[in-house]
């Protein structure tokens, strides 16, 4: 095989290789996009057992060294009652 035989291989190989990566990006950006919607769901799961267990998640924030300022805060947040 030529030198040019060898290169020609070369280039095509790594047009091979970046056209399968450009669609394997796309298809794991799509499957990011369809299981947001479960992420969704997953949130509001835990913003619920947050809430139902407000009384244990304090106690454990205060024994971490959270301040009251920050617990105040993300029981906003939990409770739906902070803007972000």
């Amino acid at each position: 095989m030529s030198n040019s035989g060898g290169l020609l291989l070369i280039v095509l190989a790594t047009g091979v290789v970046s056209v399968a990566g450009i669609f394997f990006v796309s298809w794991a950006r799509k499957a990011t996009r369809a299981s947001g919607e479960k992420d969704l769901a997953s949130r509001a799961g835990t913003q619920r057992l947050l809430a139902e267990n407000w009384t244990l998640v304090e106690k454990t924030a205060r024994e971490t060294g959270m301040t009251d300022e920050e617990i105040a805060r993300v029981r906003a947040n939990v409770l739906g009652l902070g803007d972000g």
